[in-house]
Parts: C-alpha cells; structure tokens; sequence
C-alpha cells in the first residue's frame, strides 16, 4: 500500500522535545544551569531563530526562573519593572531575543544600563554535530530516518542555520512521502537542488 503525503507537516506525536547541547551551544546552557551565580540576576539569551532558545527557556523556568520572550519587544517599563522584581525577589530573570541588546530599541538611560550588567548568553550558528543530531530528530519526530551517506552529505551542503535545517527535514519527509522512499542520498541531493 501507497502512503500518500498530505500538506501537512505535523510532528507525530510523542516528538522529543528534547534539547540537543554541542559546541554551539553548551556555553549558553551553561550559563542558564547557573543562574544562582549570575552577579546581577539577569541574564540575556540571544540566538538565531529555531535555535532551541524556548526549550532553554523552559528548563530555565522549571529551575524556578521568570523568563520574557522576545524581550526586545517588550514594554521597557515591562523590563524595568521585571529587572527591579528580580533584584528584591532573588529570583533570577531571563530574557529572550533574536538580537543583541545594542539592537533593542531602548529609550529609558536606566534600563540601558541595567541590561547592560545583564550575563549574556548567545547560541551561536550550528556546529556539524548540531546539524548531524538535529537532521536525525527532526526527521525522527517525522517519522523518518536518514542514512549516514545522505546524512553525511547533507551536513556538508546545507546552510549552516537552524532554520535550514528545519526546512530542509519537512521538505526531504514530504518528499519521502509522496515517493514512498527513503531519505537516501538520492533523494536528499533531490531536496537541497531544489
């Protein structure tokens, strides 16, 4: 029997959500698994997108954290107040953005400086064991499976940015679908000249 692919790229369920730590990141995790001797009680996440910034955020916050996403759009009143809480409370605040703090539009002098104090923690662009296990999981929470040449010579064409990755394990499981074959090397040179 024919499996037929719908447009629908919906993980199965079950999908790990799992975080994967290797060079790229491990400084980053780091810093969040040492919350309680950051000298300021905040501290600044910044990553590409899809880099796994939310699932650090969620372990940060089940160790008792406050966390803000997309700090850079916040309110700086927001900010401000939440930097003055965690200052009182002892308990350490974590924001999240895509950019740097130099990028954010601030207009308060005072929370310039605050956030200026703040530990950074920067997730920087995935190394070639981040490409090879995220490849693996994300076909896996597909359902799929890539064999070690494709997956080889994937890792060594595919822009080196999470996003990509993603991109790439939604096209290569759609086409595997609609073909009924396997993530070989003939299909995944197929998804990357597209």
């Amino acid at each position: 029997m024919r499996q037929i692919a719908l447009p629908l790229d919906e993980l199965r369920s079950g999908a790990s959500s799992s975080l994967i730590i290797t060079e790229c990141n491990a400084s980053a995790f780091a810093g969040l698994s040492s919350a309680a001797g950051w000298a300021k009680r905040c501290a600044i996440l910044t990553g590409p997108a899809r880099s796994g910034k939310t699932l650090m955020a969620r372990y940060f916050s089940g160790q008792n954290g406050t966390v803000i996403d997309e700090a850079e759009a916040a309110p700086a009143e927001t900010l401000f107040n939440a930097w003055n809480r965690s200052q009182e409370s002892g308990v350490p605040l974590l924001l999240i953005s895509r950019w740097q703090p130099a990028e954010w539009n601030i207009s308060l002098p005072d929370l310039q400086s605050r956030l200026g104090a703040a530990l950074l923690l920067d997730i920087a662009p995935p190394d070639d064991e981040m490409i090879e296990q995220l490849l693996q999981k994300q076909l896996a929470d597909r359902g799929a499976a890539i064999s070690m040449d494709a997956l080889s010579y994937v890792k060594r064409r595919i822009e080196r940015s999470y996003a990509a990755i993603e991109k790439f394990a939604r096209s290569a499981n759609a086409i595997a679908l609609a073909e009924n074959a396997p993530v070989n090397l003939t299909l995944v040179k197929k998804v990357l000249e597209s």
